[in-house]
């Protein structure tokens, strides 16, 4: 996420536009109740496939379910908005499915009953985008196998969320040399994402007696955080080369905000909640972080 402090007011309204449009866009391509799965995840992935592509969207003032007084501009129709939709529906079904297999059984049975739907919406973002699919399965398959044998390695333990988030980035881009960027940019970011979110989770999955690769390899609380800052650093310094050797046509203030600002402060607070880590990008209060736009 980009810090909204160190961005122009131009800068901050293109890239709500593009939040905004992308709950738009869940709601054309797989219905109004698809707007509930709206979250900041994926906002990045929208913004680099426009940004590569030049592709500018019809930005009009709507209204929305969450300010349905104030009119916001709304980015419209773009082949990342489209990608991003699709991609954040795949990944919430299968989240949808792992929190089947971790959680306790009155959660199960909410979970049960919403996966018709989501399986529904699945499937129509999996038959525009098989491969993509296809790896995102594999990588699930992978993760749940690697956390019942209970696995130590913070390397092994990454590849997974790594390999998801790479396919993802690739399928932004329009030729093989952009592709092979946004592939490796991928995989360094989805190691800092599962990093990130591992260190956050260690006290919760402690209580609970869930799967932690921090807990499994004898880290602290604290180590763990350590940790986390010491390889998320060396990883987004990888991002940084593969992000400076593509070809911005569009959007790149917001990332170049979002890469060399916000995602040194996302690592700095290793550790902590994603709410906290929000709230330091100081935009909590101004866009809502979740349900429809």
């Amino acid at each position: 996420m980009p810090i909204k402090c160190q961005m122009e007011t131009r800068d901050f309204d293109d890239y709500r536009a593009v939040y905004c449009g992308l709950c738009k866009q869940l709601g054309r391509s797989h219905g109004i109740f698809s707007r509930f799965l709206l979250n900041y995840d994926l906002v990045l992935l929208a913004v680099t496939a426009d940004a590569l592509s030049g592709e500018a969207g019809a930005v009009r003032c709507e209204g929305c379910f969450a300010n349905p007084i104030t009119k916001r501009p709304t980015c419209h129709e773009t082949a990342g908005l489209a990608l991003a939709a699709d991609g954040l529906v795949m990944l919430s079904y299968h989240k949808l499915c792992d929190n089947l297999d971790d959680e306790k059984f009155l959660k199960r049975l909410g979970y049960r009953l919403l996966k018709p739907f989501a399986g529904r919406m699945y499937k129509k973002a999996a038959k525009r985008h098989p491969a993509l699919a296809q790896t995102l399965t594999q990588a699930m398959d992978a993760q749940r196998v690697l956390e019942a044998a209970g696995c130590a390695s913070l390397d092994a333990a990454c590849e997974p969320t790594a390999q998801m988030c790479a396919a993802l980035f690739a399928a932004a881009g329009a030729n093989d040399a952009e592709r092979r960027l946004l592939y490796r940019l991928g995989l360094f970011a989805g190691q800092i994402v599962y990093l990130l979110d591992a260190a956050e989770d260690f006290e919760g999955d402690q209580k609970a007696g869930r799967y932690n690769v921090f807990i499994q390899g004898g880290y602290t609380k604290e180590s763990a955080a350590e940790a986390t800052r010491r390889r998320c650093r060396m990883a987004a310094g990888e991002i940084a080369l593969c992000y400076n050797a593509l070809d911005i046509r569009q959007y790149k203030n917001i990332l170049d905000n979002i890469f060399f600002l916000g995602l040194p402060q996302g690592i700095a607070m290793a550790g902590t909640k994603r709410n906290e880590r929000r709230a330091g990008h100081g935009q909590i209060d101004s866009l809502p972080h979740t349900g429809p736009a």
